[in-house]
């Protein structure tokens, strides 16, 4: 699948708030509100049935956070990003790992690290920070003197 008739079967169906090629793939923007609708097309009509990775990146610049998913497609080859933009005082965002079943424990760390809530996650607890940590270690205005001292 080229990356016009990617783009334009989504486009078919979503309503996309932008898109543009990087280094060979299509990364898409899409609402908040239809994450899991365009996920189960992209899995379950287009063949993108890996997830392999879900991060963020922090832009207080904007005010948002960007959650980013990345799909695979055994099948056709092809991989394709899908970014979704969040209020950054309010990161929200419904699951995606009953979906992806890869997606549980990528949430989680990106729960820990940037603060974003998945909603009607199953667990998520951290993963990586000790207790008592206060803040988000990946957002940029993270204070490292909130790290937990560790005991000598």
């Amino acid at each position: 699948m080229t990356f016009v008739e990617l783009l334009d079967s989504i486009k078919s169906k979503f309503q996309i708030t932008g898109s543009k090629e990087d280094l060979g793939i299509l990364n898409v923007e899409i609402d908040k509100s239809k994450i899991r609708d365009l996920l189960k097309y992209l899995k379950t009509e287009l063949k993108f049935d890996y997830m392999f990775f879900t991060s963020a990146l922090d832009w207080p610049a904007n005010n948002n956070i960007e959650t980013i998913y990345y799909l695979y497609s055994y099948e056709t080859k092809t991989k394709i990003v899908v970014r979704v933009k969040l209020d950054r005082s309010k990161p929200e965002i419904e699951t995606v790992c009953d979906i992806y079943r890869t997606a549980e424990w990528h949430e989680r760390e990106t729960a820990e690290m940037f603060g974003i809530k998945y909603v009607n996650h199953p667990d998520l607890r951290p993963l990586l920070t000790p207790d008592g940590l206060e803040g988000y270690p990946l957002r940029k205005d993270f204070k490292h003197d909130n790290m937990v001292k560790m005991p000598e």
